[in-house]
Formats: C-alpha cells, structure tokens, sequence
C-alpha cells in the first residue's frame, strides 16, 4: 500500500471516530421497556457490533493490497490490529456479562439455566442502600414491571451499569489511543527506524496491554 502519512493518519482518525460512537450511543428511554435493568447494555452493544464489523473491513482491505514497507505503514497496520482485537475483546466480554444478568434475571434462553447465586451486589442491598422514597417508589414499580424482587432488581440494574462502564471504558481508551497514533503518524519523526525497536514506536494500545500488570505473564 503506498499511501502518505496524511492519509494513513485519516485512516486511524477515522477508525477512532467509530469506536467513539460507542461512548455517546444511546439506549431505550427510561420506562419504556419491561426490563429497564438491560437498558445500559442496549445502547453500546447496537453501536459497537456495526463498529467492528467496520474495522475488520479496514483491516482486510489494508491486508488485501501489498503490504506497507514503510515505518509509518507499519505502524498503522499494526494500530488497526491492535484496536481491531481489543474492541474484539472487550466486545466479547461484554456480551458475557449481559448474559450473566439475563440468566440471573431468569431470562436466558436456555431454558434449564439458574438464576445465578448471591454476589457482592446482594450484600449492598442487603445493608440497606439510603434510597429516598420516591427513588424506592420508582425501584419497586420497575421491579414489579420486570417480574423481580426489588433487592434483586437492584442487584442486577447495578451489575448492568458495571458491566456498561468498563466496557465504554475500554472503548475510549482504544478510541484515545487511536487519536494519540494518528497524530504521531502525521507528525512524528520521518525515520527509517524498524518498528517496535523501542516501546515509543509501538502503538498507544499495545503501550497500554505492556504496562497492564500481568500483561506480559
């Protein structure tokens, strides 16, 4: 692929722009579904599944012209992998954890599955959380729309925003971290310099995973 700096940084820009589409995605109004407690899952998973689809279609394109022999070449491909499994990733663990609030919630398609057994959740609630009234009002109608016991309503709400959060977490650490390299491809240092000879020259996302405890065991 011969492509010139400038391009290839609006490459990873535009790449950066999906991923962020994730952080701003919307989900249902409040009240308007029978299982509000999925509401922070609905959002971030429409968004993400169209979003990697897209960056499996850059990283094939890239991969189906000859491959880049210059430094900057390099590190672009490198970036769009990297970014490409992370989102990967972090997408799969994400639908296991909305799997895990299902099956708690009783609504798993499998039909011999359990509700799962207490979590540190059920203890918060157990110490009794200082919700106002109305706020227990609200609980206790969504509990009784959503066909749950409030506490375990809360249970699982609560493990639905978690589960939410880190996942658009990781996705604005993958959409910063592509920012970072489009800028460092279009005004870092023209070098010769192989890639991956120094931890500058890798990509923000694979600078992350290296500093990440445990990431190198």
């Amino acid at each position: 692929m011969t492509a010139t700096r400038d391009a290839l940084a609006d490459l990873l820009t535009e790449a950066a722009q999906q991923v962020g589409s994730v952080l701003t995605a919307q989900g249902p109004a409040v009240g308007t579904s029978a299982r509000p407690y999925l509401a922070p899952f609905l959002g971030p998973l429409a968004t993400a599944t169209p979003v990697l689809h897209s960056l499996s279609e850059q990283l094939d394109a890239y991969f189906s012209d000859p491959l880049p022999k210059t430094p900057a070449g390099l590190f672009t491909l490198a970036c769009l992998a990297a970014a490409n499994g992370q989102l990967n990733e972090a997408t799969a663990e994400f639908i296991t954890a909305i799997e895990a609030v299902c099956d708690r919630a009783g609504i798993s398609p499998d039909p011999g599955a359990q509700r799962l057994a207490t979590t540190n959740t059920d203890s918060a609630v157990d110490a009794e959380i200082a919700f106002t009234a109305t706020e227990w009002d609200a609980i206790q109608k969504a509990a009784r729309i959503a066909d749950l016991d409030p506490s375990e309503f809360v249970a699982v709400s609560a493990s639905a925003v978690a589960a939410s959060l880190l996942f658009t977490d990781l996705c604005r650490e993958i959409f910063e971290g592509l920012l970072a390299d489009a800028e460092y491809v279009r005004t870092g240092p023209d070098t010769d310099a192989a890639l991956g000879t120094n931890a500058e020259s890798l990509p923000t996302i694979v600078q992350h995973l290296l500093d990440t405890p445990g990431a190198a065991a």
